[in-house]
């Protein structure tokens, strides 16, 4: 199980570095433009890509959902490389010894909880 830190500092990563920035805010480095909940965030970007990531099944699960507008295919293809990283990186960190593994379902096939 992912540990309540691990999902706090994974929310504020994803929403630092993926999240565009709110151009009218007085420190621009801390508001940014995307939709956070207890276990999840959500976050559209300029190349044309749309991203949810969330803590399922009881916190044993990161699911990172991914959409984008047609001809963008290569941009999400690299940012699902760079979140894939960032989460991974962050487990080793703060949660060195859960066992983590990466896997791809078939959208169509996506039910709680998850089955490989």
């Amino acid at each position: 199980f992912f540990v309540p830190r691990f999902l706090h500092v994974l929310l504020l990563h994803l929403a630092y570095y993926y999240a565009l920035p709110k151009s009218e805010s007085s420190i621009p480095n801390l508001h940014r433009l995307c939709d956070i909940w207890k276990n999840g965030i959500h976050w559209l970007d300029t190349r044309g890509v749309e991203t949810v990531v969330e803590l399922a099944d009881n916190s044993q699960c990161v699911v990172l959902l991914m959409s984008c507008q047609q001809n963008f295919e290569n941009n999400m293809i690299k940012l699902r490389k760079d979140v894939i990283s960032g989460i991974k990186s962050l487990q080793r960190l703060i949660c060195c010894s859960l066992e983590v593994e990466e896997f791809v379902i078939d959208p169509n096939d996506l039910e709680y909880p998850i089955i490989k």
